[in-house]
């Protein structure tokens, strides 16, 4: 194996240096090819003899330019060494045009191309190393992404998700390995005449920053609102590209402005260990200020490091001076010290992306692993449709998982690895996470890393019954510990979460109560608990983010994080939205009997205007959500008068197809078929089915009714298991549930089809 390590910049040097350091220690061949994209020495060269790195073996020299006169030279020099060096791999970092042409030159000599800090985004087209990054990740062989947020972008570009690995950022590694030595070698507080935690630091280079005299002007307003009220110096260790721009537009600079030439790394961590506060354009510094844990402000719009902001460490103001004070204040305001979780890895990344390379992909995914989980134990509570699915993936994920259920025959059940109900994929999943060992269930919960309530919600009185909920509350609040995190999945009543916080509290407990609603269906809960996005609701970002990263082990749509009752919200305001336009297309149903014209024909043709998706009618709503969130939603509101109004409509809406039904009976006929009775096609699902009104209705009119339903074997009445003897013992039939069985349906009986 050999490796080509292609670098143009200092961040460049920093985050490769480990890389560097693990092809020695491990005696891998490699050569270093530096473009010298930047034009002075103190911006990028200083570094290998700071870090104590080999010389480079080629140096380029290209320079500054015009992006594609710079990308275009770099190729011209770069083509040939690689033709001669024949490396079986080579790594580049980040997203300069230097990186995006040793990916290109290498590409087009079928040598293998792994990108370091793959998959980071801004969806800022403006800036040149968007196009550098996504064109680089496509070209690639090897994509080592910093976390599971890159993970995601990456697969849903398309990339194959063999070619995508999940280690962290080198930037932990140069950072942790060079922390002692630089506070024992740099002078550079003393060198400035800086007090430690006592100054404020400063870097801006970017185009939008520096290029145009009004923006850099805004610059200096926001530095100089920051200096009038908190007094403290502002050191900026001025790149050459914005000290140029500064002599071109004749700016000077106020005296609490402590300007300096570019330093090197061992100082620069320094100034910025011992900042107070760090305000910066530049993407690498905010990793390093989070990893530091100092707070950062970042004079941009967008990020292509989300996870500073998530963590807490980060905010974007772009250069607004109100939003950078705000930011200031709410840091520096703060009693005690600020703190946040580590999203950018553990200081052995480069160790991970070498054994990647050289094909020991398990062992490093295995070591991933275990740094991510640590072993961390989760007590899922309630083996229902979502508790026992989420249970066992987060298990396969790599976490000890206990599932909890008072049922001791589902305990029992799930423990021998039987699974208690119909679902697609479950019952080879359950069968593998439990003889794994990583899931077992039991009737009482046990003190746990994190806890996941998952219990039902039913209605009472149009209002959630909470009881189940505040029952595995109290439950969890007898074995829990300070510091734990408790999630709610249960579908909820808006401050919900917070009366269980509550409850926490009355028991002299304090944790983390995070509210993440499911948004899965039964017959694809599987599929969509892994590929839907999610919402997760904390009131603090450490909580956010701790949960995020357990729902991302699994979990490949994306993750939004918000307040508690938002989130709780946020599932409610989905199944309403849907329970308003059934309303409204059930309503439109009987508006068309009315005017002797086919429903289902209006909406087809009203559909096809662009803006327009009315839904079908049907014989009602049924399933725990769509009738009865709306009620959780509004039952605490006066507000909520079309909500109410929809859910009446349906409501009504079996009593009148029962009716419709019942008509097309023949004087002597006394006999009904129902064709499904599942509340939804193709599940064993009964909950709130719609068939339950419309039997009533039947049985108060003395109607003799029978139903088939493939997936449903017991019900209300008595089943035929044969479609063909339903028909010839019913006198009409109702469908009243579309399962895929009955699409090509072919009946003797006189057939009121409630469905399109």
């Amino acid at each position: 194996m050999k490796i080509g390590i292609i670098v143009g910049t200092r961040p460049e040097i920093i985050k490769m240096a480990p890389v560097i350091r693990e092809c020695q220690k491990r005696s891998i061949p490699f050569f270093i090819i530096h473009s010298n994209q930047h034009y002075s020495e103190e911006m990028d060269s200083i570094f290998f003899d700071e870090l104590e790195l080999p010389a480079p073996n080629y140096n380029l020299g290209v320079g500054s330019g015009l992006h594609s006169n710079q990308t275009g030279n770099i190729l011209i020099k770069m083509e040939p060494i690689l033709v001669e060096e024949k490396p079986d791999i080579v790594l580049v970092q980040g997203d300069t045009n230097t990186v995006l042409a040793g990916a290109l030159a290498a590409s087009k000599l079928n040598i293998k191309v792994g990108h370091i800090e793959a998959g980071l985004r801004s969806y800022d087209r403006m800036m040149p190393e968007e196009t550098n990054r996504i064109l680089t990740d496509h070209m690639s062989e090897f994509l080592f992404a910093v976390g599971p947020n890159q993970e995601q972008i990456l697969d849903k570009e398309g990339i194959s998700a063999d070619k995508i690995h999940t280690v962290g950022n080198t930037v932990s590694d140069s950072l942790f390995q060079h922390l002692e030595i630089a506070a024992d070698k740099s002078q550079i507080l003393d060198d400035l005449s800086l007090t430690e935690n006592d100054y404020f630091l400063v870097t801006a280079h970017r185009a939008s920053n520096v290029d145009i005299p009004a923006h850099l002007k805004e610059l200096l307003v926001l530095f100089e609102r920051l200096h009038e009220k908190y007094e403290q110096p502002i050191v900026w260790p001025i790149h050459p590209r914005t000290q140029a721009k500064l002599t071109e537009f004749g700016i000077t600079i106020p005296s609490y402005l402590k300007l300096s030439p570019p330093i090197g790394y061992l100082d620069f961590i320094q100034l910025q260990q011992n900042a107070q506060l760090i305000l910066t354009d530049s993407g690498g510094i905010q990793e390093e200020a989070c990893l530091l844990g100092v707070p950062c402000i970042t004079l941009r719009e967008n990020t292509e490091r989300p996870e500073s902001i998530e963590v807490g460490a980060n905010v974007l103001v772009g250069r607004d001076a109100d939003k950078a004070l705000a930011a200031a204040d709410k840091w520096l305001n703060t009693e005690g010290s600020v703190s946040w979780a580590n999203p950018f890895g553990d200081g052995h990344v480069a160790k991970r992306i070498v054994d990647i390379c050289l094909g020991d992909k398990a062992t490093a995914s295995n070591e991933q692993a275990e740094i991510v989980r640590n072993g961390e134990s989760i007590t899922v509570v309630g083996m229902g449709y979502m508790g026992l699915p989420i249970a066992c993936l987060l298990a396969q994920a790599g976490y000890q998982v206990t599932g909890v259920d008072l049922n001791e025959d589902k305990v029992a059940a799930i423990n021998s690895a039987t699974c208690p109900f119909d679902e697609v994929g479950l019952p080879e999943l359950l069968d593998k996470v439990v003889s794994q060992g990583l899931l077992k269930a039991s009737t009482q919960v046990v003190n746990s890393d994190t806890y996941l309530v998952a219990v039902p919600t039913p209605h009472k009185g149009n209002a959630c019954d909470r009881s189940y909920v505040f029952s595995a509350v109290d439950a969890i609040a007898k074995v829990a510990s300070n510091g734990q995190t408790v999630i709610i999945e249960s579908t909820i009543s808006p401050q919900t979460s917070l009366a269980a916080a509550d409850r926490f509290k009355s028991a002299g407990l304090s944790v983390d109560l995070v509210h993440c609603p499911e948004r899965a269906i039964p017959g694809q809960t599987l599929h969509e608990l892994v590929n839907n996005d999610r919402i997760i609701g904390a009131t603090s970002s450490q909580a956010q983010q701790k949960v995020k990263d357990i729902y991302q082990s699994f979990v490949k749509g994306e993750v939004f994080l918000t307040d508690l009752t938002t989130a709780e919200c946020v599932k409610l305001v989905e199944n309403t939205s849907r329970d308003v336009g059934i309303g409204f297309a059930n309503e439109l149903a009987e508006i068309c009997q009315e005017l002797n014209v086919d429903v289902y024909e209006v909406i087809k043709l009203a559909n096809r205007h662009p803006r327009v998706n009315v839904l079908n009618p049907g014989p009602g709503v049924g399933g725990h959500c769509i009738p009865i969130d709306p009620w959780f939603l509004v039952e605490n509101t006066k507000s909520g008068e079309l909500v109410r109004k929809a859910r009446a409509i349906n409501d009504a809406r079996p009593a009148l197809v029962a009716q419709q039904a019942i008509e097309r009976l023949q004087p002597g006929q006394t006999k009904i078929g129902i064709l499904g009775v599942a509340y939804k096609a193709d599940v064993d699902d009964c909950r709130e089915t719609p068939a339950e009104p419309i039997l009533h209705c039947f049985n108060q009119a003395s109607i003799e009714v029978k139903y088939h339903d493939p997936y449903v074997s017991e019900w209300l009445c008595e089943r035929e298991t044969e479609l063909s003897q339903l028909d010839s013992w019913a006198d009409v039939l109702i469908l009243v549930t579309d399962h895929s069985d009955y699409r090509e349906l072919q009946v003797d009986s006189y057939l009121i089809n409630t469905r399109s």
